[in-house]
Parts: C-alpha cells; structure tokens; sequence
C-alpha cells in the first residue's frame, strides 16, 4: 500500500464508545449493500445502507488486515474512517478504463472486532440504529 492514502476519522453519527461485532454484511440479487454492527453491550445495533451506490467491498478477517491495518496507520479505538487519495480508488478507476470517476467515490473502512471492511461508494451510506431481529 501506498503512502499516499490519507485516513480520516469519520463521524456519521454519535458514536458510543465499545467495539464493533459485525452481525450482517448484505449484498442482494439487486447489488443493495448493507452492513450491520452490533456495539459492545448496545442496543440498537448500528446499520450502515449502501443501497445500489457501492461500487466494491472487501471484508478481511482480523489475521489477513494487520498489516494493511498498520499501513494505514489505525491505531487507538475509533472504528470508522474515511481515506482520501485512496489508491483502491485508484485502482477501481484504473480497472474500469475510467468510466468510473475518481471524484464521484469516497472510500469507507469499518475496523470491527474480527476484521476489516473497505466500501468504495458513489454517496455515504444511510446510518440508522436498528433493534436486532432475533
């Protein structure tokens, strides 16, 4: 990884303090991505509702993101980030022979605790909390 990602704290809503358990990551038959997170000893869980505007996602376990979780240089107890000049932006817009924009996607991370996910999207996603359903 490049040093030229710039990782930012991002702050969608109020975030409680506790870590994040992933409960659901949903990718439909109609390309709707939606990821679920439960906080430590919080109810509702936290949902973040990509819609039709994620372009790619990658969810890594724990083991196989330490170093990237290092090279963007995560450290303390903050979960979501936004990057700027992004190289998987990059990259995504260099695989698609530049139909996608670089100026129309934003990178999102979600460290949670048993890993890493990264949303490259056309708009940030709806936040919502959510009681879970059981």
């Amino acid at each position: 990884m490049k040093k030229s990602n710039i990782l930012k704290k991002w702050h969608p809503v109020e975030m409680i303090k506790g870590d994040l358990y992933l409960i659901s990551l949903s990718d439909d038959q109609e390309n709707r991505l939606q990821i679920s997170f439960e906080i430590e000893n919080i109810e509702p869980n936290l949902v973040f509702d990509f819609g039709f505007h994620a372009l790619y996602y990658q969810n890594q376990n724990e083991n196989s993101s330490l170093k990237i979780i290092d090279d963007y240089g995560i450290t303390g107890n903050w979960s979501l980030f936004t990057v700027g000049k992004s190289d998987l932006i990059d990259w995504i817009v260099k695989n698609s022979y530049h139909i996608v924009s670089k100026e129309n996607v934003q990178h999102f991370i979600f460290l949670y605790a048993d890993g890493l996910i990264n949303v490259l999207s056309a708009h940030e996603p709806k936040v919502y909390r959510q009681k879970q359903k059981y």
